[in-house]
């Protein structure tokens, strides 16, 4: 879940580990992005399309995996509306600053999920 005072970009960040922990727990032999995956100058929408277009497909696969991989996914897929709350988020290409932002919300909601799902999560 979000902070109340993060920016967009860290809420972005957050939003793009949820969906990259979604992707992970659905199939066996998935990595998550690491920080090298993010560069500033990126664009927000640009970082999410590819996560976005398979969310039906990793949720049925999640589903087929069953067990804690299938609960954990379903929490983390009802946990995605939390991240635009707030507001949209950025369209622009971001800056350096910007990135970190981004950086930081993904490390903290990745931190969180491992709390959350102990053992689910590298």
């Amino acid at each position: 879940m979000p902070e109340d005072n993060e920016s967009a970009h860290s809420r972005a960040g957050r939003l793009f580990a949820a969906l990259a922990a979604l992707h992970f727990l659905a199939a066996r032999g998935r990595t998550l992005p690491g920080p090298d995956a993010f560069r500033p100058k990126d664009e927000l929408p640009r970082r999410l399309q590819g996560l976005k277009e398979g969310l039906y497909d990793d949720l049925a696969l999640a589903r087929a995996r069953g067990g804690a991989h299938w609960k954990a996914a379903a929490e983390v897929f009802r946990s995605v509306p939390s991240f635009l709350e707030q507001g949209p988020l950025s369209p622009h290409t971001i800056s350096l600053k910007e990135s970190a932002d981004h950086q930081a919300g993904y490390d903290a909601q990745l931190a969180a999920l491992r709390k959350d799902f102990p053992g689910l999560l590298p």
